[in-house]
């Protein structure tokens, strides 16, 4: 029984991992039928398509390390490795409001607060409405 082959069938992500440094490494695979490349670099990550890597410039790099002989392919991907790359596709699906957009939509909340109390005040004579009991 190879338990590796099994996991990976059953993992959403196949792929390899490249190890450019003992700072870097770089993770190419599919996913949902679309190629990836994870940039894990100082501690932090990125994700991005293929060809928008390779159009940044990061493809060369690679190919220049490899050329250095300065490549050390791990395949495949390691479980911990997997796990990451996929909390960053869960992180970069979820919605995210930027703190300036936060603080907009704050100012056009008071903003519409502000006219719909001048309004209320020039219908009902600025006199509070109270509920009939």
């Amino acid at each position: 029984m190879n338990t590796t082959r099994e996991r990976n069938s059953a993992s959403p992500i196949q792929g390899s991992l490249l190890r450019l440094s003992e700072r870097r490494e770089v993770a190419i695979y599919l996913r949902e039928g679309a190629g990836w490349v994870a940039d894990f670099h100082n501690g932090r990550a990125t994700l991005h398509s293929v060809s928008e890597w390779y159009s940044n410039g990061s493809g060369r790099l690679l190919v220049h390390a490899q050329r250095r002989n300065a490549v050390e392919p791990i395949s495949p991907l390691p479980d911990e490795v997997a796990q990451r790359i996929e909390a960053l596709h869960q992180r970069m699906e979820e919605p995210v409001v930027e703190p300036a957009v936060r603080r907009a939509l704050a100012a056009m909340l008071a903003g519409l607060c502000g006219r719909l109390a001048r309004l209320s005040g020039s219908l009902f004579g600025r006199r509070p409405l109270v509920a009939n009991e």
